[in-house]
């Protein structure tokens, strides 16, 4: 829970943006230091497609958290709109937090990227994560191989699936917060609708499920929402459940065809495991229902990126 006993002109704030290639930890990372599930994680390369905030108070100190899409060269009009969530995240923010695989080599990515944000000017901090993967020796080394790429604010080991060095990051963000007030009030948490998240949350169990069977080409459309006292709520749900009707979109029939699996075993593990964790969202029973559709071309259709606010 977040700790509001921060008042009046004491209180300071700090905008950080999370940066890095795709699949580096930045969603887990987020995840970790909120102490709750914000944003989908999986295994599978641009995961977050948007930019997703996250507000933790701590003291006086008022840290808003931003994670982004892992920068990569866009294919599709839905990878230029995730590169553009990068560029106003790296606008907004006064301080950057670039999460790196630790346990990865520094390739071309990397160079562009330090290149990029020694332009920028922006206070950074390298993260190297993932460092339950390596020996002491290995990441003595890439803390030797990272240090010279940038001026480095800090550069702090971290293992953001396991919470580990966690503390020291903390206690450097709080002690480098130093804008005035806070802009977001102590409600605040997020700025993402409990639509958007059972959305996201439905899709990294598509990942997850079926890995690189089904690629980036799959989306979630929230297409029914039931609250009790609504017309067509299923009443045998009880008095504070909700119904939810999604739409999985796909680019091929190839894919619907996974997704559906044999005798649609796929889709009812996908269904169940999804309902699941809008439960434990929720906090109130839920009803799942899924559906697979053919859209094909829709990661270069804006009016279909609009709808899904991407």
């Amino acid at each position: 829970m977040a700790d509001h006993s921060g008042t009046g002109p004491n209180r300071r704030h700090a905008t950080l943006a999370i940066i890095g290639l795709p699949n580096a930890g930045k969603s887990t990372l987020l995840n970790a230091l909120l102490g709750q599930k914000l944003a989908a994680t999986s295994q599978i390369p641009q995961t977050t497609r948007t930019k997703v905030l996250g507000v933790m108070d701590r003291g006086e100190v008022q840290l808003a958290f931003l994670d982004t899409p892992g920068i990569h060269l866009p294919k599709h009009a839905l990878n230029e709109r995730m590169m553009a969530h990068v560029d106003q995240a790296l606008e907004e923010a006064d301080m950057l937090l670039w999460v790196v695989d630790a346990d990865d080599y520094l390739g071309t990515g990397e160079h562009a990227l330090a290149k990029r944000l020694r332009k920028l000017g922006r206070p950074t901090y390298l993260l190297l994560n993932k460092i339950d993967l390596l020996s002491k020796g290995r990441l003595l080394e890439k803390i030797a191989t990272y240090k010279d790429l940038l001026p480095f604010k800090e550069i702090v080991p971290i293992g953001a699936k396991m919470g580990l060095n966690l503390d020291p990051l903390w206690t450097i963000l709080e002690r480098d917060a130093t804008q005035p007030g806070w802009p977001y009030g102590e409600e605040v948490f997020t700025d993402q609708t409990e639509r958007s998240l059972a959305s996201e949350f439905i899709r990294e169990k598509v990942l997850r499920k079926t890995r690189e069977e089904v690629p980036h080409g799959v989306a979630v459309l929230i297409e029914q929402w039931l609250e009790p006292g609504q017309e067509d709520y299923p009443e045998d749900l009880g008095p504070e459940g909700v119904f939810i009707a999604a739409r999985i979109l796909v680019d091929r029939d190839g894919h619907r065809k996974i997704l559906l699996g044999s005798g649609g075993e796929m889709i009812k593990d996908i269904r169940q495991s999804a309902q699941r964790e809008l439960k434990r969202l929720l906090q109130r029973p839920v009803r799942l229902e899924l559906f697979v559709k053919v859209d094909e071309g829709w990661r270069d259709r804006p009016e279909r990126l609009d709808r899904l606010s991407i």
